[in-house]
């Protein structure tokens, strides 16, 4: 009984059963023109491997990929337009002195002897460079020494002669002969001024004779007159004879021949006596000038003397190079020991040690119309690694506004120059012992502004568009 109503319970089960299978077919069939129908959750069971899967619904994490991507694109686009970058023009240069460099160079060609420092070196106030050789500067100051002990005792020679007081010379070779000239021109002087004094005494003795004669003289004329006188009466009274008045005539007029000759001897010795003593001074004030100008000649020739001694002492002492003030050697001349230096060559240059240090770089033409002064730069040192010992701010300082070629490069466009200052003298994580030296070469970033992430993908579409929508 129970089977007997089980059993028609389960028969109109069957057609069920083969409806899937039809519905498969017909669906099997309808794939092929379009999409199929859904399924009833209950029939997905009876269906083969490959429909199931196919009327599966895809787990989650499948579904919200397309989402998640569309996310992530429109965040991109949202970052890309937000965010900004900056914009630096990069340069190349080395780190320079912000102070002259200090050039020790000889005055005149020399000869190295040695040289006693390199590049990279320090050095300080007073240490020695080089060495020059000093023969031809010590042959030139040793002469001139000698000058000016020539002509310091020929002035202490005129000096005294002009004092005619004796005056001790120095016991040298030169104080010797200067004595004995001394000596000499002062016989001289001597003997001409006693010649002088013996002519002037003798013609004074023979005025002084002539003019003591003078009386007598004028007695004697007087007589004469008188004789005459008397000789005249007597002829006229017929008593004298006229030769006898002629005689007394002829030694009146004798008397008075005498005595006018006698006065114009007297005239003559005393122009003659004027004369020789116009001549004596003279002479005195001759000698005198001749001194004088000596003494002035020598004076001047002393004074040449001593500067060119003053001069050649110096070049004498420059023959030892030696530094001004503290620094660091930056260039040696390529010369070695027994070359010859001209005058004024360059042979050591130094960098003063206390010098605020700035980079002098080079930048591209078609970079410097974003530049402005005093603009943030970062300066990175090749010999320090920025990663380990970090930069070294900055702000640039001037820029050139001319070009110029590239120097020790290969053939390119021109190049214009900056400088830079630092803001902070040395590297923040320096290695213990290391200092910046000039002459290290640098890598200069100035910022010169910034720009939006999604420029860098629309300016060359736009670029091209315009571009490309033209005729050339």
């Amino acid at each position: 009984m129970a089977a007997a109503d089980t059993a028609p319970a389960l028969a109109p089960a069957a057609p069920p059963a083969a409806a899937p299978v039809a519905l498969a077919r017909i669906g099997s069939s309808r794939r092929v023109r379009g999409k199929p129908p859904r399924l009833a959750p209950e029939a997905i069971e009876f269906q083969d491997d490959l429909d199931r899967l196919i009327e599966e619904p895809p787990p989650p994490s499948l579904r919200f990929w397309p989402w998640v991507l569309a996310a992530l694109l429109g965040g991109l686009v949202t970052l890309a337009s937000v965010a900004e970058v900056d914009v630096v023009v990069t340069g190349s240069g080395r780190l320079a002195a912000d102070a002259p460099p200090l050039v020790v160079q000889p005055m005149e060609r020399a000869v190295i002897q040695e040289i006693r420092v390199r590049p990279g070196q320090v050095v300080v106030q007073g240490q020695i460079l080089a060495l020059m050789d000093p023969t031809f500067a010590e042959a030139d100051r040793l002469s001139l020494v000698a000058q000016r002990r020539s002509l310091a005792a020929q002035m202490e020679r005129v000096e005294a002669e002009l004092a005619g007081q004796p005056t001790p010379m120095p016991l040298t070779a030169d104080g010797t002969l200067q004595s004995l000239l001394l000596a000499q021109r002062a016989s001289l002087y001597a003997a001409r001024m006693a010649g002088y004094a013996a002519d002037i005494r003798a013609l004074e003795s023979s005025i002084a004779a002539l003019r003591d004669g003078d009386a007598i003289r004028a007695e004697q004329t007087a007589i004469a007159a008188e004789v005459e006188s008397m000789r005249g009466r007597l002829l006229a009274s017929q008593v004298g004879s006229r030769l006898n008045a002629l005689a007394a005539r002829s030694d009146r007029l004798r008397a008075e021949q005498d005595q006018r000759q006698a006065r114009h001897r007297a005239e003559e010795l005393t122009g003659v006596l004027a004369a020789k003593k116009a001549e004596r001074d003279a002479f005195r004030d001759d000698w005198r000038r001749q001194l004088l100008e000596e003494l002035v000649r020598l004076r001047g020739e002393l004074q040449r003397t001593e500067d060119q001694l003053a001069k050649a002492e110096r070049l004498a002492a420059m023959s030892v190079l030696v530094a001004p003030e503290d620094g660091v050697v930056l260039d040696i001349a390529r010369r070695s020991a027994g070359s010859v230096l001209r005058e004024a060559e360059a042979l050591v240059t130094l960098v003063p040690i206390n010098a605020p240090l700035v980079a002098e770089i080079t930048l591209r033409s078609s970079d410097i119309g974003r530049l402005r002064g005093e603009d943030p730069t970062v300066v990175k040192v090749d010999a320090f690694p920025f990663q380990r010992n970090g930069v070294l701010q900055g702000r640039l300082q001037s820029l050139a506004p001319d070009s110029q070629p590239r120097e020790g490069e290969a053939p390119g466009p021109p190049v214009h120059r900056a400088r830079i200052t630092f803001d902070t003298p040395s590297l923040p994580d320096a290695p213990p012992g290391s200092r910046l030296i000039p002459g290290m070469t640098v890598t200069a970033e100035i910022q010169v502004g910034a720009r939006r992430v999604i420029a860098f993908f629309i300016e060359p579409l736009l670029r091209g568009f315009r571009e490309s929508i033209r005729e050339p």
